[in-house]
């Protein structure tokens, strides 16, 4: 393992020595913060490294949803498994140096006695906690998640993008107000630095416009407890009260129908589908993946970073995501799919309500017909966000101004310093 420490950012000679556990989003949250300061040399170690040992202590069923509450029988397995890191983390750290090891949340099931192992030994853990996205709704159902089913963080602190996920970590016990920061996500700031340049250069008609559509799934943004195979309760463990009959299948049938039509009517424009790893997992279980019919212009794309993708996107659509705050910050015109599901009363408190600073479909037809019209009538981008843009980033991103990297940095050097 200690051979698999490598690089991540081209600078190597910082004076503090950092390393993350990199993975999709978090990655570029170090990249935004790190990568180029020169005070910091940013390395790497797999997360599949600190995954591989924890079949051979503790069974799959144990995961990110059960980790505090599973059986107290396999209280002596999870000491076995940190007794393993306390000795395999020196191999590792004599090669690292790390004055500091960062992860993106505070509650991987595989990370958990890793994380005290390395906090034990005198370096600091760190959780850049790169999930913040709770709606109303979902509010009180992470406040019982994490106060019942994730143990306190081991780590020396968390950083969150926003107030609502600070308070409901503080709610939890999850850590103690002296050791949570509120910095934004930090990349956010690459896209409000692109912005502010697009904005000083000439804006013409792109050659062929484009719609980017973030596809989403039934369970989007929805109270769900996903679980790992052999769990007693099953993959989906049930929650009770209505919430699993909480669903969005007509408005994902219906929005990637919309989609699909404006690319077959307009051979033009170009749409890119952008989803992640069950894309067409989910649409085959809804009977929606008839509805996703990829052409000569229309493209379908898993994983990956979208940033490149929203700075040359010419409109974007998207239902509970982030990417729709990574595309308000890039001045890029945002539509919304507002209907079915998303009108009812009982899912209400789980719509992500970005307000004015987005257009809102109320319809299939009317979310093809103000995809069309913004691809025809595209919106130039301006170096000054709208104050409704500026004051959602920062509910809900806690980055309204491409400067959360910095507060990052700021934070983990505070934690270094006070070590020294």
């Amino acid at each position: 393992m200690a051979t698999m420490v490598e690089p991540i950012a081209h600078q190597s000679a910082g004076t503090y020595r950092l390393l993350g556990l990199p993975k999709a989003g978090f990655t570029e949250d170090l990249l935004a913060a790190f990568g180029g300061d020169p005070r910091f040399a940013l390395y790497g170690f797999g997360r599949d490294f600190v995954k591989a040992p924890y079949p051979a202590f503790l069974p799959p069923w144990v995961d990110d949803n059960n980790y505090k509450s599973a059986p107290a029988s396999l209280d002596a397995a999870k000491l076995e498994l940190r007794k393993f890191w306390a000795d395999a983390w020196r191999p590792v750290q004599r090669v690292a140096r790390a004055q500091a090891v960062l992860t993106g949340n505070f509650a991987y099931h595989a990370e958990q006695e890793f994380a005290a192992a390395v906090q034990a030994s005198g370096t600091p853990v760190i959780a850049m906690h790169k999930e913040a996205l709770k709606t109303p709704g979902l509010d009180g159902f992470f406040r019982y998640l994490y106060e019942t089913r994730r143990q306190p963080f081991p780590g020396a602190r968390v950083c969150v993008y926003n107030n609502i996920e600070r308070d409901i970590q503080l709610y939890a016990g999850i850590v103690p107000e002296s050791r949570i920061t509120v910095s934004g996500m930090p990349r956010l700031d690459r896209i409000h630095h692109w912005r502010v340049a697009a904005a000083a250069r000439p804006q013409g008609q792109p050659a062929r416009p484009r719609v980017l559509f973030f596809s989403f799934h039934p369970k989007t943004g929805l109270p769900s407890l996903p679980r790992k195979p052999g769990a007693p309760e099953g993959r989906l463990e049930h929650l009770g009260e209505g919430l699993d009959e909480l669903s969005w299948n007509r408005l994902v049938a219906a929005s990637h129908r919309a989609v699909t039509r404006l690319a077959m009517d307009n051979p033009d424009i170009d749409v890119v589908v952008k989803g992640k790893g069950d894309l067409l997992k989910w649409l085959k279980l809804t009977g929606a993946e008839g509805a996703l019919r990829p052409g000569p212009n229309l493209r379908v794309m898993v994983g990956g970073d979208p940033q490149d993708l929203i700075m040359g996107a010419t409109v974007i659509c998207g239902f509970t995501t982030t990417a729709l705050l990574e595309a308000m910050a890039a001045g890029k015109r945002v539509i919304v799919p507002r209907f079915f599901e998303a009108v009812e009363e009982r899912t209400a408190p789980y719509f992500l309500d970005l307000a004015g600073a987005v257009d809102h479909a109320d319809s299939e037809d009317d979310l093809y017909a103000r995809l069309l019209h913004g691809v025809r009538n595209p919106q130039p981008v301006t170096a000054e966000l709208p104050p409704e843009r500026a004051r959602l980033l920062t509910h809900w991103a806690g980055n309204p101004d491409g400067k959360s990297g910095a507060r990052v940095a700021a934070a983990v050097l505070a934690e270094l310093e006070a070590r020294r």
